[in-house]
């Protein structure tokens, strides 16, 4: 038989033109998927590390603006200063007493008006301007983990009203000192303290505070904590007598 000249030539080129095989293709997807694993494992952790470095930083941002306004907000304190051990919604503020330290700061600013700072949130609170209601004007409850101002005006005997005949809430202002998104999902606890040693009626020239920023709300995943002095610019002195009341 006769074999036509350039015949072999053709054939050898269409089997080097021939596409990849079934086996082939198997065998080089394995080899990528073990080499996709090894990647992966290597640089997961360090995913993961670099994630937690960036909220770890985001936390210490969000722990130096809380420190910086505390500072700013606890200079105009001029009557008196007041520490509670806690601040809860659901807490009767009326002929409470102070404490050494605790969760909630009360003083009386260079206004005349009483000052409440804390971090346990409150409940829906009406807002009045001397004994009336302004109607219009009504502030939603406040979940914990987020720095929170109320003001009172005092009325007679030095008290302020915190709640009306019904039980609800009141006060004159109410002031939310960053927008929840500030928090970035974190929730801050401060704890407010006196110096060692100063008895009801001392001059405080100073108030300690613990700063911490935890990852949930129930304050088991702490990411910062820094322990600060607040420097108070005009005379206050310590006060533990009640100085809050219910109705008017």
């Amino acid at each position: 038989m006769r074999v036509r000249e350039g015949s072999g030539r053709k054939d050898k080129k269409k089997r080097q033109n021939a596409g990849t095989t079934l086996v082939e293709l198997i065998v080089s997807m394995c080899l990528m998927s073990i080499l996709m694993a090894a990647v992966v494992g290597i640089l997961s952790p360090a995913a993961k590390l670099f994630v937690r470095m960036q909220r770890l930083q985001f936390a210490q941002v969000i722990l130096d603006n809380v420190i910086q306004e505390l500072r700013s907000m606890t200079q105009d304190a001029a009557g008196y200063v007041k520490v509670y051990d806690t601040c809860e919604p659901d807490t009767p503020m009326g002929d409470k007493t102070g404490e050494e330290e605790g969760l909630a700061l009360e003083f009386l600013d260079t206004q005349g008006y009483v000052t409440l700072i804390s971090t346990q949130g409150c409940p829906d609170t009406d807002i009045y301007l001397g004994t009336q209601k302004i109607d219009a004007i009504k502030a939603e409850d406040q979940k914990p983990g987020r720095l929170l101002i109320r003001y009172y005006a005092q009325g007679t005997g030095e008290r302020y009203v915190y709640e009306d005949k019904n039980g609800q809430a009141v006060a004159r202002a109410l002031q939310k000192v960053f927008a929840d998104g500030a928090y970035m999902g974190n929730y801050l606890e401060i704890i407010f303290s006196y110096p060692p040693g100063l008895a009801p009626g001392d001059q405080v020239e100073y108030l300690n505070a613990q700063v911490a920023i935890y990852r949930d709300e129930e304050k088991t995943k702490l990411w910062v904590r820094d322990q600060v002095i607040l420097d108070l610019r005009y005379h206050a002195v310590k006060k533990t007598d009640p100085t809050a009341q219910k109705e008017w």
